[in-house]
């Protein structure tokens, strides 16, 4: 009889591939920089806005909702992509982890890497500004990955007792 294995990020499957969602977050980190330090990025943002902004226009037509012009106006914000981009990293960083104290450290340390990259727009890029809610979408991505490893790790923890229950009991 094996004991469950502990609740956190270290009684997950897998440990010996952590390696690959490491080198996998310390990739994600590397494009983030690219994307944020780019001059080329805001064009990139403008682009994806104008598709999003056309969905939804087409969602609300869809849904019978009124709009002025047959458009709706999403204000040309990136918040989605700092989500986005720092969601993915926070995720892949914490499923390297192997403690909550670890998650924990990583999460702050990819938050803190955020708030670096977004402060180094200001020497390194031409056409990039500082912008507090690009931070403040920075910590709502690293928050929602990191709950999104926190309640896989909550799920596996019920299911692995639930299968060591089932096995004991053969």
């Amino acid at each position: 009889m094996s004991a469950p294995p502990p609740l956190g990020p270290g009684g997950r499957p897998f440990r010996g591939w952590r390696v690959v969602p490491l080198l996998l977050s310390l990739a994600a980190v590397a494009v983030n920089a690219v994307i944020l330090l780019s001059d080329r990025a805001p064009g990139l943002f403008r682009r994806l806005s104008t598709r999003i902004d056309a969905g939804v226009s087409r969602a609300a037509g869809a849904a019978g909702v009124d709009v002025p012009d047959g458009r709706v106006r999403v204000p040309r914000s990136d918040f989605d992509v700092h989500v986005l981009i720092w969601a993915v990293a926070a995720l892949l960083v914490g499923l390297a982890a192997w403690s909550w104290l670890s998650l924990a450290i990583a999460s702050t340390t990819v938050f803190l890497s955020s708030v670096g990259l977004e402060l180094a727009q200001r020497t390194y890029s031409s056409s990039r500004a500082v912008q507090f809610v690009d931070v403040v979408a920075n910590g709502v991505g690293v928050l929602a990955g990191t709950c999104v490893v926190v309640a896989f790790a909550v799920v596996w923890k019920a299911v692995s007792a639930t299968l060591s229950a089932v096995s004991r009991s053969r």
